[in-house]
């Protein structure tokens, strides 16, 4: 590392390269230590150039093997520092393919304490800085063509105004002593719900603001581009909880609401309610909505918590993490048997066990379609119930107008229900409707820009669309904010084959199938890479271990077809896929495009007419 003594400065941070520390504009230390300070500093002291990623691990892990999540997860612990995200090019720019680049402004302190301008080079310029304006335009330029991207090609053309947003932070306690971390994400997730369905605010998901990082509000509310965001305490004192949260307009700053409220523990629930009703009053003149109540009415915290932990295990979906994201939608409706939202848990953990943990279609749907029924049955305009109806209409009952209906019945009830829209652009992609399939994608991502579930599947819509660049940075994007995502690796090694990086391929691949505890999912992916890499033998190998397990327990029949397919046993995959179609396999509602390797098969034309599907699309995702 470089062996400058100076401290530099950079939109009112400093960096001690002596003391190795990053005091933030308040004067506190930012957390930042290790190689994140070295990844920092080197890419500062190399600025504006783009230091590749080969390069960083050299330099900041001399002589040492380290896999580039190493470095991934230290520019993610620097931009946490910095209080950016992801997306956010304020500090550091990542160039997909290449690697990073420092791209703020540096000054330094001399001995007089008075700052100087930086050169690339490190060493003071008394010269005009003639790169500046180049640098803003290309900004501007890329910047623009990410709105395009993002939003279409009409997104320079004058239309109606966005709709006003909104973040809520995760709320934080005032000392370590009092910490909580479901009843502060829980007072959080409460008032984004209340907000969603007594608003007219788009109002960013939980997920998005929790990987965020940030604990300067008004930074927060900046770098997710909205226009209010809430931010909050929580305090135990006794047998009393106070909770304080406040309204603050972006950019300026201003207050627009706050209030403190004391409540004992039993009674956090009515709490949240109240701060979601005068937060909501607040907001009236302009943008509540009339007529909305509570879905989950109650006062008992507990079954509130138990549902807040089935929600976040739900997000992150694995065979681990099902089973107990189940167990905590039943302990709440145990306590609080009136929560239709956590009935809705119950039906969308029930359906997603299908997929990813090898469960039987014909128990786990039945049993999900039931959980439904009781959610609507206790609040006919739960928003999460009619997205979970509209879900099994289109994984298991086939009924994509019943699907689609119920679907915009989610959205009309709560227009921020991500679920709902990214149900939604699989159903229109399945039936050949992609330009609205990528627009509802789109619109899931904008809802929660930095969830690694909604982003990596997101990829395989604009990879269709033919916008690769788009969908190698929200890979990667997803990659530097959870690297052990197993949907992403498993998207990222399909990425690698395709660029001939065989052996990268495979290692990601096969650290996806650890992930997993070896899903079929997994397995599947892991078998397809070995096939198309022309390794039969390995494809061949995990297609008998399936078989296997499907021997002694449950594997989709659309699972091995794919693996039939891949080995060019066509006759064999279409016994399957007919096999599946009378046990309801919800891999048939993907049957245009998971097999479009069989396009020209008499069979396989048969069942896309029986689906009432559309034939394959010319490129087609997993």
């Amino acid at each position: 590392m470089s062996s400058d003594t100076r401290q530099l400065r950079f939109h009112g941070y400093r960096l001690d390269p002596v003391r190795r520390v990053l005091t933030a504009p308040d004067g506190t230390d930012a957390a930042l230590a290790g190689r994140a300070f070295d990844v920092l500093a080197l890419l500062i002291r190399e600025r504006p150039r783009v230091v590749g990623k080969d390069e960083l691990l050299a330099a900041v892990w001399p002589g040492r093997v380290v896999e580039e999540n190493n470095l991934t997860q230290a520019i993610s612990v620097v931009r946490r520092a910095l209080g950016t995200g992801g997306g956010d090019h304020q500090f550091i720019l990542t160039v997909p393919g290449r690697g990073y680049s420092f791209v703020a402004e540096v000054t330094y302190d001399d001995e007089s304490g008075l700052p100087h301008a930086l050169e690339d080079t490190g060493r003071p310029s008394l010269r005009p800085r003639r790169w500046r304006l180049p640098l803003a335009i290309a900004t501007l330029l890329l910047l623009a063509l990410a709105g395009v991207l993002l939003l279409g090609p009409g997104a320079g053309r004058a239309g109606p105004p966005a709709p006003a947003s909104l973040a809520v932070l995760p709320f934080r306690a005032i000392d370590n002593e009092t910490v909580d971390p479901m009843l502060e994400m829980g007072m959080a997730e409460t008032l984004i719900t209340r907000l969603s369905r007594a608003t007219r605010l788009r109002v960013l998901a939980l997920g998005t603001t929790q990987a965020l990082g940030q604990t300067d509000p008004l930074k927060s509310g900046i770098a997710l581009g909205v226009d209010f965001v809430v931010d909050g305490h929580v305090q135990r004192s006794g047998h009393m909880v106070r909770v304080t949260a406040r309204l603050l307009a972006v950019p300026d700053g201003r207050a627009v609401w706050a209030e403190t409220v004391d409540a004992t523990p039993e009674r956090v629930f009515e709490m949240q309610d109240s701060l979601a009703s005068h937060l909501a009053a607040a907001l009236a003149q302009r943008y509540a909505l009339a007529g909305y109540s509570s879905p989950c009415d109650g006062a008992d915290a507990a079954a509130h918590r138990a549902y807040v932990r089935g929600r976040y295990l739900l997000n992150r979906p694995n065979p681990r993490t099902l089973d107990t994201a189940l167990a905590s939608f039943e302990q709440a409706i145990a306590r609080d048997p009136g929560c239709a939202r956590a009935w809705a848990g119950v039906a969308a953990t029930r359906r997603t066990m299908v997929m990813v943990a090898d469960r039987d279609p014909e128990v786990e749907f039945p049993r999900s379609d039931a959980a439904i029924d009781r959610a609507l049955a206790i609040d006919p305009s739960c928003a999460e119930a009619y997205a979970a109806r509209g879900f099994n209409q289109f994984w298991y009952h086939w009924d994509w107008a019943a699907s689609e209906a119920s679907l915009r019945r989610a959205i009309a009830l709560d227009p921020n229900l991500v679920d709902a829209h990214f149900a939604l652009a699989h159903l229109l992609n399945n039936l050949g409707r992609h330009d609205e399939a990528l627009l509802e994608a789109r619109r899931a991502s904008a809802l929660d820009p930095l969830s690694p579930l909604v982003n990596t599947l997101v990829v395989w819509f604009v990879g269709m669309a033919d916008h690769a660049d788009e969908a190698r940075a929200r890979l990667a994007k997803v990659v530097e904010l959870e690297p052990d995502f197993w949907i992403a690796l498993s998207s990222e090694a399909a990425q690698r084959m395709q660029a001939g990086d065989k052996d990268g391929a495979l290692r990601l691949m096969q650290r996806a199938v650890e992930v997993t505890g070896g899903n079929s999912r997994s397995l599947l992916y892991l078998g397809t890479l070995h096939a198309a890499s022309g390794d039969t033998a390995g494809a061949r190998a995990i297609m008998a271990a399936l078989e296997a397990r499907a021997r002694h327990g449950y594997v989709l029949p659309s699972t091995l077809a794919s693996m039939h397919m891949m080995l060019g046993e066509k006759a064999q995959a279409l016994d399957l896929l007919e096999e599946g179609y009378r046990h309801h396999d919800l891999g048939l509602a993907f049957l245009s495009s998971w097999f479009a390797g069989l396009a020209g098969e008499p069979r396989y034309r048969a069942l896309l007419a029986r689906m009432h599907l559309p034939p394959p699309p010319a490129t087609a995702g997993p």
